[in-house]
């Protein structure tokens, strides 16, 4: 039915289902928000002669609920990244135009001067249901209208076929139609709808180019454009350009050492491959970029952050314990890399933003942890950990260097665009399944989570440092990360105080994701992404 595309994966068709289900979840936010009638109450229209002849039709209740299925049909049928990008926007657009219209001017409907009789069929029945779940307020502009014909524009652009692509719009008119017959809108809410909804596409077609990057599409590579930051990255570079190590260099005990539990082994895994997906956001950085002083910078992070990930396999393999698959949070965030574009600067400030995400679990979190379990308490362990906390540091420094840059020049509603890239709402799924994963295991072996707090704190406070962050909506998006950690830390504090966390069950739990990671992707992902496999 559509252009041509690559074999699709199960993972492929979970990315999807879960994309369909977040546009869902938003598009009734902001019908939730209309809902509540903030500024006035809802005001009743008169009916005009032809909303008064147009029959009522209770069977067509079956064809006005379709928009739900039709949109997920949609989002399977997506071929490609910027298919995917345009259809949220298209329905985010929709969804916010509406929600505007709702509070701005409510509206009521009626449905009093059609009621259902006592005795129901199955379509009387199914039109009751509606009713009872759906008040008869927001009414014009239609957002059912406008989100079937926004949907109906962006599916059948990327139909192949010519006799298929009016299907879609076919529909729309169709659907558009029920609503006037089950008696859920009036006569003019359903211009005012399709006008939404073309408006909708209209500004998903502007923001997502045709040229294939999608949003990200207006690019300039990175750089390190005003002299304050030329100067702070040549300033970076020169230090870490003097604080450059190898592995050898290390005293390394001789092995093997007395085994480790395995719940330390497990966290050791889950530690490696969140080492090797910050070394693989710097070596993207490192293709965006032109300036020579990032190029390097960005290069030698990669080598450390592998560095890093090949001494803690070295630790594992000292202690005789064998490398295990990557965790759910991991393993969905190595696959994100497939939809990553070096030519996007959504994509790139996306990444640029994550990384401190991961500094963050390592610098506060779980690896200065690790110096102080008993079986890991060693002078050479402590060096390792030594030198890995002052590379993040630099790697933190060169972060916030360049997103401080880059909120100067995507500030306020000009970097909303950047908040409509997918890779943003799938790394927030993928991130607390991470986070589970390892902080989970450190508990269980005596991680003090109030550590935690001050980094929140301090990451959460952060803008007021770099007032230039404030209107940064990516910025907003890490903040959001933030919250929930520090949320998250507040009630695992709570739970265990009162003796309610169970933290058995959550690692048992992740064992259980972990497994269906495996089945889902397996050893095909480390080799695309050229990591050591575990053993068979």
């Amino acid at each position: 039915m559509t252009a041509s595309r690559t074999i699709r994966t199960p993972a492929d068709w979970a990315k999807r289902i879960a994309m369909w289900l977040f546009s869902l979840a938003f598009l009734l936010f902001w019908y939730g928000l209309g809902k509540l009638e903030l500024w006035r109450p809802a005001t009743l229209l008169p009916l005009t002669a032809i909303d008064r002849a147009i029959p009522f039709l209770p069977w067509t209740v079956w064809l006005y609920g379709t928009f739900t299925w039709a949109s997920l049909l949609a989002w399977l049928d997506t071929p490609d990244r910027r298919s995917m990008a345009r259809l949220f926007a298209t329905i985010a657009f929709a969804s916010i135009l509406c929600g505007l219209a709702f509070i701005a001017y409510p509206t009521t409907f009626p449905r009093e001067l059609w009621p259902l009789p006592n005795d129901l069929g199955p379509s009387m029945r199914e039109l009751a249901e509606l009713r009872n779940a759906d008040s008869p307020s927001n009414c014009t502009p239609s957002l059912h209208v406008a989100l079937c014909f926004g949907l109906a524009a962006t599916w059948s652009s990327w139909i192949e076929r010519r006799a298929l692509r009016p299907l879609p719009i076919l529909w729309a008119v169709v659907v558009s139609a029920c609503t006037l017959t089950t008696k859920q809108h009036y006569l003019i809410d359903v211009p005012s709808g399709l006008a939404v909804g073309l408006i909708a596409h209209y500004l998903a077609i502007r923001l997502v180019s045709e040229a294939g990057r999608g949003h990200l599409a207006d690019v300039p590579a990175l750089r390190a454009q005003a002299p304050d930051v030329q100067a702070q990255v040549q300033k970076l570079r020169r230090k870490v350009e003097g604080h450059q190590w190898a592995l050898d260099g290390l005293d390394w005990p001789e092995g093997p050492l007395p085994p480790l539990d395995p719940t330390l082994v497990r966290l050791i895994n889950e530690l490696i491959y969140i080492e090797e997906i910050a070394g693989m956001n710097f070596r993207l950085l490192a293709r965006a970029s032109v300036d020579d002083d990032l190029v390097y910078l960005y290069d030698k992070f990669a080598e450390e952050e592998r560095r890093h990930a090949d001494g803690l396999r070295r630790l594992l393999e000292l202690h005789g314990a064998e490398l295990r698959g990557p965790g759910l949070g991991n393993t969905l965030v190595l696959d994100e890399f497939d939809a990553l574009d070096v030519d996007s600067d959504a994509d790139m400030y996306l990444v640029a933003v994550a990384n401190p995400v991961f500094e963050t679990m390592l610098d506060a979190g779980t690896v200065p942890f690790l110096r102080s379990h008993p079986a890991l308490q060693s002078a050479w362990f402590e060096d390792f950990v030594q030198r890995v906390t002052r590379d993040e540091a630099a790697h933190m420094l060169l972060n916030w260097i360049i997103i401080r840059q880059a909120a100067r020049r995507d500030r306020g509603l000009k970097g909303l665009r950047l908040l409509l890239n997918p890779s943003v709402y799938r790394g927030m799924v993928a991130v607390p399944f991470m986070s589970l994963d390892v902080y989970s295991l450190a508990h269980r072996m005596g991680y003090r989570f109030e550590t935690l707090i001050p980094a929140f704190k301090k990451l959460w406070k952060l803008h007021r440092r770099y007032p230039e962050l404030a209107r940064y909506p990516l910025w907003w998006v890490f903040r959001l990360f933030v919250l929930c950690g520090l949320v998250a830390t507040w009630v695992t504090l709570f739970l265990q105080r009162t003796g309610l966390l169970f933290i058995r069950f959550w690692c048992m739990f992740t064992q259980v994701t972990d497994a269906l990671a495996w089945l889902a992707f397996g050893r095909g992902l480390l080799r695309k992404r050229g990591l050591p496999e575990p053993p068979r």
